[in-house]
């Protein structure tokens, strides 16, 4: 249906690698098939196509974190990138770091951050605000007063390693 020669196959391959290897962070099927679709390296049913023969293969993994399936280049996927990445284009990898380059807000924008802080609140307690940002919008701010700094640093240190799960508790508890 999709004539492909298997040159083609391998470069299609390549190029699904050299973008996983040259992201700042695992991403979505959507985010991949965006890139994809906009730097038009190749179409949307070989991408689909591939990406199961390459998870198969152990070149690139699969996995779920925080209810969403995010792609990632293995080893396996970075030694073969190494070994054959002379066979991608100059103009594909152009193409690729270019957009990479200037549209990485848009790639993430679904992608959600954590910021934390606390400030000293009068002579004895600690205001500690904790936020979650999802692309641009701050969807979630907690304030709350604390009673000495090593309570507020701890919650901070807490929300930083673990503000994913604490956010969909958050959202569990508030939807029930």
């Amino acid at each position: 249906m999709f004539p492909n020669s298997t040159d083609d196959l391998i470069l299609e391959k390549l190029i699904v690698l050299y973008i996983l290897n040259n992201l700042e962070e695992d991403v979505t099927d959507s985010q991949l098939t965006q890139i994809i679709s906009k730097t038009d390296v190749m179409n949307y049913f070989t991408l689909m196509v591939i990406l199961q023969k390459m998870i198969e293969s152990k070149f690139i993994m699969c996995y779920t974190k925080n209810n969403r399936t995010l792609y990632a280049i293995t080893q396996s996927g970075l030694e073969v990138l190494v070994y054959f990445q002379n066979r991608i284009p100059d103009f594909f990898i152009e193409k690729i770091d270019k957009y990479l380059k200037e549209n990485s807000e848009e790639i993430y924008s679904s992608v959600i951050k954590k910021q934390s802080s606390y400030s000293l609140q009068g002579d004895s307690s600690y205001a500690v605000t904790l936020i979650i940002i999802e692309g641009r919008k701050n969807v979630m701010t907690i304030n709350m007063s604390v009673d000495s700094e090593v309570e507020a640093k701890e919650l901070c240190k807490k929300w930083n390693h673990s503000y994913r799960d604490k956010y969909t508790e958050i959202l569990d508890i508030l939807n029930v």
